[in-house]
């Protein structure tokens, strides 16, 4: 099962989309981009995030300040029936200035998911710049699943831009998203809004939005 987008975009804005837009903006997106190879017919792929941090919570911390941060998460792309397994897993790490993922077996990925990520497996899993970052930042403080976001997603692309469309985003501690969320990512720095609908743009980090206390 191939992941979809393999090259790592960067994200050029991010609106709230509610359910009564939803129509008129998933019919702009397939005008305005071609479906993906893995998602012809636009049915959208369920997806579950799940993200590491220290026990205290370095990595949110840290991501949080916007100096030098490092988020780390491990992604389930279900099967095109809907089932966990058989999808394909991905382990992917973010910094202010670069992406990084690879794909991961499923037993590799459902280990991490149960016991975490130990110090002394970060150097077999990431660069050594980003293993270098993590020790700035953890330690030697093992990682913890500390999250998982769910969600549906819809997306098209071509070799430069991709839209997706992020429907019912909820976490396994019982937060529910208000809106849907539709995210724009380009290979190029600056690219017009390839959809004529009026949104109201936010600006998200879903793993701050997952970790924080609800109100």
């Amino acid at each position: 099962m191939a992941l979809p987008a393999q090259d790592l975009r960067s994200n050029l804005g991010t609106w709230a989309v509610t359910s009564g837009l939803l129509p008129a903006v998933a019919h702009q997106m397939t005008r305005a981009l071609p479906t993906e190879s893995f998602d012809p017919d636009f049915r959208g792929q369920d997806l579950e995030t799940t993200y590491f941090d220290t026990r205290g919570f370095t990595l949110r911390r840290a991501r949080r300040d916007g100096g030098k941060y490092l988020t780390l998460r491990v992604r389930c792309y279900r099967s095109s029936e809907g089932r966990r397994a058989g999808g394909a897993y991905a382990l992917s790490a973010k910094t202010e200035h670069e992406k990084f993922r690879q794909v991961i077996a499923a037993d590799l990925a459902e280990g991490l998911l149960q016991s975490g990520i130990a110090p002394a497996v970060w150097s077999s899993l990431l660069p050594a710049h980003l293993v270098a970052r993590l020790l700035d930042l953890a330690g030697q403080m093992p990682l913890l699943p500390v999250v998982t976001l769910g969600f549906r997603r819809y997306a098209v692309e071509d070799r430069i831009h991709r839209l997706t469309l992020d429907l019912d985003v909820r976490t396994n501690t019982g937060k529910r998203m208000p809106c849907h969320v539709l995210e724009y990512k380009s290979t190029r720095t600056e690219a017009d809004f390839p959809l004529d609908v009026s949104l109201p743009p936010i600006k998200l980090s879903k793993f701050l939005w997952a970790t924080a206390v609800a109100p």
